[in-house]
């Protein structure tokens, strides 16, 4: 499958409409390409917002009261009929719906961060649902650092984090805040951390944030002109201690 047929078949893999082998055949072709497994996390969370409470308009209680009303009135004999009045009327009813929704839909859209976040954990999401946890597997990090050489147009650090429990399990190429960025992966235990690399828009450093989505653990900040998140169902006072290991 390539990355065309993966598109047209996006919407009907989110909607369940493929068989079991071409939804087989899509996971596993948005597991190997960052580009496409983006664009379905990011309509996986175009869907989650729009599934929001808030985002659907809620018809006043008397509506339907007032309709019949009028209704009633309008066929009652001698009543004079201005048929151009419920077409006003409609108009100016369907101009408020979308007038709501349209406001609804800035309102409650999910800020940069929020998107970003949710990006982040899809990433380790959906490597893990994949089986795509990386692309180079090795614990030797002289080796996996020259397998990002010409992948990126950045060199990600590495880390030494044997000695602290932390092995490295390998690398891979990722798609992130709309660029490629370097994923790091090690083990805790039976417990996999995905460490997501690329460079900030500036050299400021950020103090360390903690997050939760859907039962994964992130810790993010920034150093030196880079971005770092960590993300891992690995219980957060661990997590922080290996985020603590890293900014040093």
């Amino acid at each position: 499958m390539n990355c065309h047929d993966a598109q047209a078949m996006m919407h009907g893999y989110l909607d369940g409409e493929l068989d079991a082998s071409v939804s087989l055949q899509y996971e596993q072709h948005v597991g190997d390409c960052p580009a496409c497994g983006k664009a379905l996390a990011d309509q996986q969370a175009i869907q989650a917002v729009m599934k929001a409470d808030s985002l659907y308009f809620k018809v006043p209680a008397n509506l339907r009261d007032r309709c019949r009303a009028s209704l009633k009135k309008q066929s009652s004999p001698g009543a004079v009929r201005f048929p151009w009045r419920w077409v006003a009327a409609a108009a100016c009813f369907a101009f408020c719906i979308g007038l709501g929704f349209f406001l609804a839909q800035f309102t409650f859209m999910p800020s940069v961060h929020e998107r970003l976040t949710q990006e982040v954990a899809s990433s380790h999401i959906r490597s893990l649902q994949a089986k795509h946890i990386v692309d180079v597997p090795s614990s030797d990090r002289h080796e996996v650092k020259p397998w990002f050489n010409g992948k990126l147009d950045f060199a990600p650090p590495m880390f030494d984090l044997d000695k602290d429990g932390f092995p490295l399990v390998g690398g891979r190429l990722d798609y992130l805040n709309g660029r490629p960025v370097a994923a790091l992966v090690y083990r805790r235990r039976e417990h996999l951390i995905n460490l997501l690399v690329w460079p900030n828009s500036g050299d400021e450093s950020r103090d360390f944030q903690r997050e939760t989505r859907q039962g994964y653990h992130l810790v993010h900040w920034s150093k030196a002109g880079m971005n770092y998140w960590i993300v891992s169902d690995l219980n957060p006072t661990e997590l922080s201690e290996l985020a603590q290991r890293l900014q040093e």
